[in-house]
């Protein structure tokens, strides 16, 4: 059985950045992935093409984009090697100083964290939003309406909208890129090629300096081995046949996403019970990054709204806000489906009548969108984001959710999350004005009182779970490095934060004797 040093459970952001540093430095590194592995034209050119759009293995679809609905949260994540990169708006950005100085990080972390955050930058090749579109005018209209004009602003991204056919960023050592087209593409996979996505850099110095990446993996039990290290056992994700196969490594690192990381760390304390010393306290603290998801469709108004990059722009109407326009290219009509007419706040059982009253008050207007052809490109979905705190634990029990086996659940003692918003609802109410449309609620926040998310974050608190190198707590060479050790809501999108915190994760090991002085050359990083 081949041994390796580091195995690698996830590649996006946490995980990517762990293989290219932890090669670099001469280690021999697996990444395990269970999504497949996507070249540009291997992408779905809509999302109704649910086999390459949509994961969901029991009906044999491999796609890029996860939903997972618990009885409190409804989330959105990737899937892939590139894991959240291929599906996510390539929206990143640092939070307030004020929203990092409140929270618990490590101890390395905190210390310098802007190094950290501008090494990120470059290597994922940061860049202002250049293609100001339609959506972004009517934000900057919603920015009046809410008498917060002047805090409108383009996002910072991770796209290449300039260099065609050369590498634009590691001086000519990087994959040759395409620049972007503005199709709006960006949530349902980048054919084009201008999107920076992760196997477009840490992953792909990762692999040109020896790291294996294994797709279509998932892992199920990780044991510790008598003389230290850990034999981790897997099995074919897109194979009807549970075949298992094993490898075997000094150190394990979890950076499979919130949902990913959880099961693995909860299934291998309680069902196999081969890592029995994880801290009660998993699970605890996990945080929806304060969102709503919530919008408006125009009705006639013959404006395209699916035009430019995925989130291009965003306003702040108070201090802890942050609200983003969203968009999916024409004919991705999809996610029509998880929209509903915007309803007003109510208890789990009054606010389902009151959408029934909706529906049935304003069902000419709402079955014109719904029955249209062209939902995506009238469409604005505003991504709303808040950083006040609120928070749930996530135990590992049987329920409906997981199919009557054990699985995720959210604890039934702890206060739901809100699903209702005023600023978001109040927000959609002025957009739709200005759009001349429907103002629409996400139907799970209706309909099941359950707030959806694109940005899960917590689960193993540092101090508890783990500790400030990151190490399970009772598990030595057992990491975590993902979503999940976050300790706060952003109020951003998460993407450039866990990119940086894996950078500062990654510097506390130290550089092999098999990289020689030559090898550890040809192994820098050249920007442009």
């Amino acid at each position: 059985m081949k041994k390796y040093d580091f195995i690698i459970v996830g590649s996006g952001f946490g995980g990517s950045v762990s293989a290219m540093r932890l090669t670099q430095k001469g280690y021999k590194v697996l990444v395990l992935e269970k999504g497949k592995k996507y070249k540009p034209q291997d992408f779905a050119k809509t999302n109704w093409n649910l086999r390459k759009f949509v994961w969901a293995p029991i009906v044999r679809c491999f796609g890029i984009q996860q939903i997972t609905l618990l009885n409190k949260i409804m989330i959105l994540h990737g899937v892939g090697v590139g894991g959240g990169s291929l599906v996510y708006a390539n929206t990143l950005m640092q939070p307030e100083d004020s929203v990092l100085s409140d929270a618990i990080w490590p101890k390395q972390f905190a210390a310098d964290k802007n190094h950290f955050y501008n090494l990120a930058r470059k290597m994922l090749g940061v860049t202002e939003n250049k293609i100001v579109t339609a959506a972004d005018k009517k934000m900057q209209l919603l920015g009046e309406r809410l008498d917060v004009h002047d805090s409108f602003h383009l996002t910072q991204v991770g796209v290449n909208f300039e260099s065609e056919g050369v590498d634009p960023y590691f001086a000519g050592h990087g994959p040759i890129r395409q620049a972007c087209t503005g199709c709006g593409a960006c949530m349902i996979g980048c054919r084009v090629g201008a999107k920076n996505t992760l196997d477009k850099n840490y992953l792909y110095f990762a692999e040109k300096w020896g790291c294996e990446i294994t797709p279509e993996t998932t892992v199920d039990k990780i044991i510790p081995l008598k003389n230290g290290g850990y034999e981790v056992s897997t099995h074919r994700s897109t194979s009807l046949l549970k075949k298992s196969k094993t490898y075997t490594a000094e150190h394990v690192i979890l950076a499979a996403g919130v949902i990913g990381t959880l099961k693995i760390l909860f299934a291998n304390k309680s069902k196999y019970q081969t890592l029995p010393h994880i801290s009660d306290e998993l699970g605890v603290d996990v945080r929806t990054n304060g969102e709503s998801l919530c919008g408006a469709t125009a009705l006639n108004d013959g404006i395209d709204y699916s035009a430019g990059i995925a989130i291009g722009s965003a306003i702040h109407p108070d201090a802890y806000t942050k609200i983003e326009p969203v968009r999916y290219p024409q004919g991705s009509d999809l996610m029509r489906l998880l929209a509903v007419p915007l309803t007003g706040d109510g208890s789990r059982f009054t606010r389902p009548l009151k959408l029934l009253g909706n529906i049935f008050l304003k069902f000419i207007p709402f079955s014109k969108l719904y029955f249209s052809k062209d939902w995506a490109r009238r469409t604005i979905i505003l991504l709303v984001m808040q950083t006040l705190e609120e928070k749930i634990t996530i135990k590992y029990k049987r329920s409906v959710f997981s199919l009557f086996q054990k699985g995720l659940v959210c604890d039934d003692k702890d206060q739901a999350i809100k699903s209702y918003l005023p600023v978001a609802q109040q927000a959609s109410t002025e957009l739709a004005d200005i759009m001349q449309g429907v103002p629409q609620n996400v139907i799970s926040e209706v309909l099941l009182a359950t707030p959806a998310t694109a940005h899960i974050l917590g689960g193993c608190r540092f101090g508890s779970v783990i500790n400030d190198q990151h190490e399970v707590i009772g598990h030595k060479n057992l990491y975590v490095m993902d979503g999940s050790v976050i300790p706060t809501n952003l109020g951003v999108n998460p993407s450039l934060t866990i990119t940086a915190l894996a950078e500062s994760f990654t510097n506390q090991f130290t550089t092999t004797q098999r990289a020689s002085p030559e090898e550890s050359d040809k192994r820098q990083i050249r920007f442009s």
